[in-house]
């Protein structure tokens, strides 16, 4: 918890000043915001783990502004105390409906305010934990399609602001039926899992790999594009191929057929879903013309 932002939103200064040193040592930041629409920016920007949000505001209340932080991806899962000198039931129970998480009375009990607080980021780290394990795929320990998704659209925001290059590798492990069908499902679900960890090894911090469903694998190769993509996607293909299973029942030889989508040689303006579809063609080109073997978005050479 010593790492966690709180935000305050309230619009009195005496009230944000006895309430950050009452809470000094549970947070790491304790910002605040005395304006509702700053309040929301603020929120938006900085993502704090839980918010004291005052009622009572000049302008905009606060049951307005808690609505407006649950409608907003990025601000909907981060739990929100109201501070009120509202001791009306009914009035509490609209502000809970609106998506509060719990309130406060003013002035605030220290031991009340502490609790409360303490709650509200429990709630908000098994959210977070929640989100991350809804992000892995069970069988590999890898990100999984959810997680390629989000990786793949942060890459193609970074390549339109910034231009930073990028590549999609789409890799199907060869004739995986038959080796299900020869050693065992066993054997084949270990074979997933040596690719995973060959996959983890091979790429960068910047690339994000993925498990994209059965025996299909998927690769964002960050700050890379065209050849030095290709070379990157070259060895992924090449540690697969070292792979051994001492559980199969007799040698078997492993590989993966791969295709590779670069930002040089995708259309402009190209979207996620054209990045997944030019890789998905380039890996069927593969699997066609022999398999263990990498094909890319490239025009053909003449």
């Amino acid at each position: 918890m010593h790492g966690a932002r709180i935000l305050i939103i309230d619009d009195d200064q005496h009230v944000f000043d006895n309430v950050r040193d009452l809470l000094a040592d549970l947070a790491h930041h304790v910002d605040w915001a005395k304006l509702p629409e700053e309040g929301l920016r603020n929120a938006i920007q900085s993502k704090p783990d839980v918010i004291l949000l005052d009622i009572n505001m000049p302008g905009m209340d606060g049951l307005k502004v808690c609505r407006h932080l649950k409608e907003t991806e990025a601000t909907r899962d981060i739990p929100v105390l109201f501070l009120t000198v509202e001791r009306n039931l009914s009035s509490l129970a609209r502000a809970l409906d609106c998506g509060g998480s719990d309130y406060i009375i003013k002035p605030c009990s220290e031991i009340d305010l502490r609790a409360r607080v303490r709650a509200a980021l429990r709630t908000k780290q098994m959210i977070d934990l929640l989100k991350q394990q809804a992000r892995i795929d069970a069988l590999t320990g890898l990100s999984n399609r959810a997680a390629l998704d989000s990786a793949l659209s942060s890459a193609l925001a970074a390549h339109e602001r910034l231009g930073q290059p990028f590549a999609l590798l789409m890799l199907d492990v060869d004739h995986f039926k038959d080796i299900n069908d020869t050693h065992g499902h066993g054997v084949g679900d270990d074979l997933l899992r040596e690719v995973a960890a060959a996959l983890r090894v091979r790429c960068r911090p910047y690339d994000a790999p993925c498990r994209y469903g059965g025996d299909e694998f998927a690769i964002v190769l960050g700050q890379t594009e065209g050849d030095h993509a290709e070379r990157a996607a070259t060895r992924i293909l090449e540690s697969i191929r070292k792979i051994h299973l001492p559980g199969a029942r007799k040698e078997m030889k492993l590989s993966c057929s791969g295709g590779l989508a670069s930002t040089t040689e995708l259309p402009a303006g190209f979207s996620a879903e054209e990045a997944v579809k030019a890789a998905d063609e380039a890996l069927y080109r593969a699997k066609q013309t022999g398999r263990d073997r990498l094909h890319t978005t490239k025009p053909a050479r003449r």
